[in-house]
């Protein structure tokens, strides 16, 4: 009798540990853990504080990574822009609005499979990997055709690597001057944050 209890508390505890286990194993592949390897910036440089802004430095010591985001025109200082922002930190994704121009920074009430469906379009197009349009040798007679148009800049930020990548109105240049296949990655990842980013 008294061993029928014992195995039956064993058998109680063992099933409880089980459990816990998978439990931890599924949360593991269901959400995201930003590794080293994923959140390798290529074609960038050393971090340095010098060169963001405030609202960006503070965000980027408390996350794994960030990704700012925005679109301008030209004689327009970023210091008055206003950036869509996502930020990492341990499988935590949260997004933010940032205004230049009252300097605040709003959180956004994105759902997790909305975040999530940004970051994945931020790894299929191969933001962390990809050169900035500057870096890019592309012989093209039609590369003046048009001035003033909008320019799409990323910031992209982690504990010890960053890079800029600006792109000039790449929807237009895509076709006009082909050879640079990163304006297709570059006009894929504002078009989700488009598509998912709340209205203000």
């Amino acid at each position: 009798m008294f061993g029928s209890k014992i195995g039956l508390i064993l058998y109680s505890h063992t099933a409880a540990i089980l459990k816990l286990f998978f439990t931890l194993l599924i949360l593991f592949f269901v959400f995201p853990v930003f590794s080293q390897d994923t959140l390798r910036i290529e074609h960038g440089r050393d971090y340095d504080d010098s060169l963001v802004q405030p609202f960006m430095r503070s965000l980027n010591s408390e996350n794994d990574f960030v990704v700012a985001f925005r679109a301008f025109y030209p004689g327009k200082s970023a210091r008055v822009s206003e950036y869509f922002v996502l930020t990492g930190s341990g499988a935590q994704l949260k997004a933010y609005v940032y205004s230049g121009i009252n300097g605040r920074l709003k959180s956004l009430n994105l759902l997790p499979g909305s975040l999530d469906q940004i970051w994945k379009t931020f790894q299929q197009n191969d933001l962390f990997g990809i050169r900035d349009e500057k870096e890019i040798p592309n012989f093209c007679p039609k590369k003046y055709d048009i001035y003033e148009s909008h320019t799409y800049e990323f910031t992209i930020l982690s504990k010890s690597r960053m890079k800029v990548l600006s792109y000039y109105n790449p929807e237009y240049y895509i076709v006009a001057c082909y050879g640079i296949s990163e304006r297709q990655n570059i006009i894929n990842s504002v078009a989700v944050i488009d598509l998912l980013r709340p209205e203000n």
